[in-house]
């Protein structure tokens, strides 16, 4: 299996990345999306930035913000090999860990995009991430097609609005409708400009 130092250097804004978890929370998000991922990132690339980062909704309180250097859960961009480390740290009685896939994105990165993303990411950086009610609750909103305040984003909210606001996929998409399985190769996202992404990549530590 291909390793994240193996993938690192190839890493770029908005490829998406894709998380198995084996907790409770994570088995019922994917039994309800038919997908084995409970948990979507994006890939980020910032000038003066060496290490690959994740710009993620979650509800990790330890590790520093990229953007505002401050330690708390909700939207945050953070150092992507952190996040994966944390994750793997975490015991489970099942006796099972978290797995990982990347999704190489391919889109124009002109100056546009980029000055768009770092905008946008600046404006919705440190809203909170919702309680398991509200995230249920948009959740079902979503499917019913009725749009959710972006007071807080759970983590296919942010991938999706972030797709959005880039023109990645369509205006009117609702930032709700897509679960993180959605990002997954085994549904089909309505991206845009020739944009497309890859099959998935798993990798390990």
């Amino acid at each position: 299996m291909t390793t994240f130092n193996e993938i690192s250097n190839s890493i770029h804004c908005g490829d998406v990345f894709l998380f198995h978890g084996p907790g409770l929370e994570s088995e019922i998000i994917e039994d309800i999306d038919g997908t084995p991922f409970s948990h979507v990132a994006l890939g980020i690339r910032l000038p003066g930035h060496d290490r690959p980062l994740l710009w993620t909704s979650d509800e990790i309180t330890t590790l520093t913000d990229i953007l505002d250097h401050g330690e708390r859960s909700g939207v945050h961009l953070l150092d992507a090999e952190s996040v994966f480390q944390l994750c793997m740290k975490r015991k489970y009685n099942n006796g099972r860990h978290y797995r990982f896939a990347w999704r190489r994105a391919h889109a124009s990165r002109d100056e546009r995009f980029m000055n768009s993303l770092e905008n946008f990411m600046r404006d919705v950086d440190g809203r909170a991430f919702p309680s398991l009610e509200q995230m249920a609750e948009h959740f079902i909103e979503g499917k019913m097609g009725i749009s959710t305040n972006t007071r807080t984003f759970y983590c296919s909210e942010l991938a999706t609005a972030t797709y959005v606001h880039l023109g990645l996929l369509p205006k009117d998409t609702l930032i709700n409708s897509l679960s993180p399985g959605d990002f997954s190769s085994s549904n089909h996202l309505p991206l845009q400009d020739n944009s497309k992404l890859d099959k998935e990549v798993w990798f390990t530590l």
